[in-house]
């Protein structure tokens, strides 16, 4: 009989690359992992690993077994959701990372519903945006990913996971109200644009790189960036008191903020969509289809209350 707790190691040996990686990301020591995989081999009577230099990587049996193992691993906590569910209860944790306004506006109206309908549900929050979320959506780190994604700057599909919009908005640039381009209510051309101090993201980000791509493609220029930040607080103090300007998301609310004037982007309309990720087959767990179905509300509930912004894809 093979044992789950050796057949993650393995998979997290084909996923991570290394022991240290492996040990790290499962709370065991380097040597701890390789008694888990010997003992591995000597329940399937093959070698799963082999030496390469100074490292281990999985045989061909190996290879085989670890896609076995993803499946296994998976149907067992399929099976122990499914078990608590027949019981009427829907229990356990879901790991859910999102950017600032997604976690604003469309998962902070639903948790109440969540805690309501389903006591013994744990919804573990991570407000963050980086790169690698995706990655650590396929090795299981995290359940439900929500994610910003451009118009001008869409995020490559993965055949491991499954995409859905569940809300589009406009970016408008944010100007400080003494600025010569917030006199009047007119949209505004992005090359007016082009001696102006800019605020945005963090390198790396989704937000950064969107604001270098429409400056160059509408405007012909590349932005002064003075200033970064992910956190809304931090860029509206800069637009309002450093003089900068800034490509804002409908939802930030930019335009309640004192010393602060939004206008439209001329040029063309750049949209900027909630994405919400989870693995194939993740919806059978009676967890993640809760908090998917209550986000799906959520959704719901911000288009009614604001008008500008759509449900779904444009």
């Amino acid at each position: 009989m093979l044992d789950l707790g050796r057949l993650r190691v393995l998979r997290e040996l084909k996923l991570r690359g290394t022991l240290g990686a492996v040990a790290e990301s499962l709370g065991y020591t380097p040597s701890a992992v390789s008694q888990q995989l010997a003992q591995l081999q000597k329940d399937v009577g093959v070698p799963v690993v082999e030496r390469a230099g100074r490292r281990l990587r999985l045989t061909t049996a190996g290879e085989v077994l670890a896609e076995h193992a993803e499946t296994l691993l998976a149907q067992a906590k399929q099976a122990e959701e499914a078990t608590v569910a027949a019981s009427g209860r829907v229990a356990g944790v879901v790991r859910l990372v999102g950017f600032q306004t997604a976690l604003l506006h469309v998962l902070a109206p639903a948790l109440p519903q969540l805690a309501q309908k389903y006591p013994e549900l744990v919804v573990d929050v991570l407000d963050e945006e980086f790169h690698r979320v995706l990655q650590a959506l396929v090795l299981q780190e995290i359940d439900v990913v929500l994610t910003d994604e451009y118009s001008h700057l869409p995020r490559p599909r993965r055949p491991e996971l499954t995409s859905e919009v569940l809300v589009t908005e406009m970016m408008r640039v944010a100007l400080p109200e003494g600025h010569r381009l917030a006199l009047d209510g007119a949209p505004v051309r992005m090359a007016d644009l082009a001696d102006s101090p800019w605020v945005t993201g963090h390198v790396g980000t989704n937000h950064a790189d969107l604001l270098e791509r429409t400056c160059v493609e509408l405007g012909g220029f590349r932005p002064d960036v003075r200033y970064r930040s992910n956190d809304l607080l931090i860029i509206f103090a800069m637009v309002a008191s450093g003089g900068a300007v800034c490509l804002i998301p409908d939802l930030a609310l930019a335009e309640r903020e004192e010393g602060i004037v939004v206008r439209d982007v001329a040029d063309a309309p750049v949209d900027r969509r909630m994405v919400m990720w989870t693995r194939v087959g993740a919806e059978v767990r009676p967890s993640v289809r809760a908090v998917l179905e209550e986000l799906r509300e959520s959704a719901d509930a911000l288009v009614e209350r604001r008008p500008s912004t759509v449900r779904g894809a444009p």
